[in-house]
């Protein structure tokens, strides 16, 4: 049985240059607009307990596709069958009232996403106890920051017990205690076989999450499938024209601790000794020192190498070798080997990232180098790979 079940969906606006030409159109009887198309011929389907990701350039069509599946908005051509109860988070501040309380915007919203006043009335204090917002929760909406609407819009979207999610980049928003709390959450929902519809320009957390992803460009859908080929044909079309990424938006600055801090890196030899510079195909240990204030908490470390521009040239994580997340605690240190490094001549730089369990939040990050390789190899590229070459001779056949 699919959540969800997509066809052609199409969605079309009518843009008027001047208010004075809708009236115009309605005595004249002809079209006085410009047809515009943010979604063209969309289809796909979800099973039940499945999780679908939605990458894309902005002004792709994601923020449109998504409004359709969360009912906001309805496709001008197409068919969508939905099964069960949605809920979703959407751009900032949707569906708030910004006169009313958060107490009475928690009985409007759950009211418009189909709950009953007493079952509202039964969850009201976990909806306000997840937000962590008691002290506020009787103010107008209009007086809480950006932080604040995303708690309350999260917590209540996510405990009217929908049995479909829908997120676009909210997580993106609020404090790194609470950032996880969300996660946590979402990690329940999957593993109750809820469906989850994350959209997102975190290609990271799409393909820990997501097992199916669509790919958007102008209104098209350019690729569909298992998740791993989607997001590297996304990022291999990125790579070809990078006029066409969007530039990421600036970090917030650090106000507090993190929850793990990364207090040094070093590049090692061999023998253990520190190094600015290495010899392509020798050992290489990059060795990180953690330090964790407070209860020990688990986590999961990423090590990458990359250029200075941010394309990355390789990175692993323990979540991806399978390893069980690092209990941290106190101070730590950790040790990646790589016993050959196979990455042509050039300048570097070491990446680490502690992320928490599910190795989707990023809690801390740090860059060290630059580091030098250096290679006898004068093949163009980033990494040397064994080869040989087999050459016809003079009468066409081979030697």
């Amino acid at each position: 049985m699919n959540a969800i079940e997509a066809r052609n969906l199409t969605k079309n606006y009518q843009v008027y240059l001047r208010p004075f030409d809708r009236l115009k159109e309605a005595v004249l009887r002809r079209p006085c607009h410009d047809l515009v198309e943010a979604l063209t011929d969309v289809s796909f389907e979800v099973p039940e307990g499945g999780t679908l990701g939605i990458i894309g350039e902005n002004g792709a069509g994601k923020s449109t596709l998504l409004k359709i599946l969360a009912g906001t908005a309805r496709q001008t051509f197409g068919q969508m069958v939905k099964r069960g109860r949605m809920a979703a988070l959407l751009e900032l501040g949707s569906g708030f009232h910004p006169e009313f309380s958060g107490r009475q915007n928690i009985y409007l919203n759950a009211a418009l996403l189909g709950l009953k006043e007493k079952e509202i009335r039964e969850r009201e204090e976990a909806i306000i106890a997840f937000s962590e917002l008691e002290q506020a929760i009787d103010r107008p909406v209009k007086t809480y920051s950006s932080g604040m609407y995303v708690r309350l819009a999260f917590s209540i979207a996510t405990s009217v017990d929908p049995e479909i999610l829908i997120i676009d980049e909210a997580l993106s928003v609020g404090d790194q205690r609470f950032q996880q709390k969300c996660v946590d959450r979402m990690m329940n929902f999957r593993k109750a076989n809820k469906t989850l519809i994350i959209c997102t320009h975190s290609m990271y957390m799409i393909n820990e999450l997501c097992s199916h992803a669509i790919w958007l460009k102008n209104g098209h859908m350019c690729r569909y499938g298992k998740t791993s080929s989607v997001v590297s044909a996304y990022l291999a079309y990125l790579e070809a024209d990078p006029e066409t990424l969007s530039p990421a938006p600036a970090a917030p600055a650090q106000l507090q601790m993190p929850d793990v801090l990364i207090e040094e890196v070093r590049l090692l030899d061999e023998e253990k000794k520190s190094v600015i510079s290495i010899r392509q195909f020798e050992t290489v240990v990059v060795q990180v020192k953690t330090r964790r204030i407070g209860p020990p908490i688990k986590g999961h470390l990423a090590i990458g190498f990359g250029f200075a521009d941010g394309t990355q040239v390789f990175e692993t994580t323990t979540k991806i070798s399978g390893l069980n997340p690092i209990l941290f605690s106190g101070r730590q240190r950790m040790e990646l080997v790589i016993p050959s490094i196979p990455i042509l001549g050039g300048n570097y730089r070491v990446r680490v990232r502690v992320g928490d369990e599910y190795a989707l939040r990023a809690i801390h990050q740090m860059s060290h180098g630059p580091i030098e390789i250096e290679s006898e190899h004068p093949e163009i590229g980033m990494v040397w790979m064994p080869h040989s070459w087999n050459i016809p001779d003079g009468e066409g056949s081979f030697s």
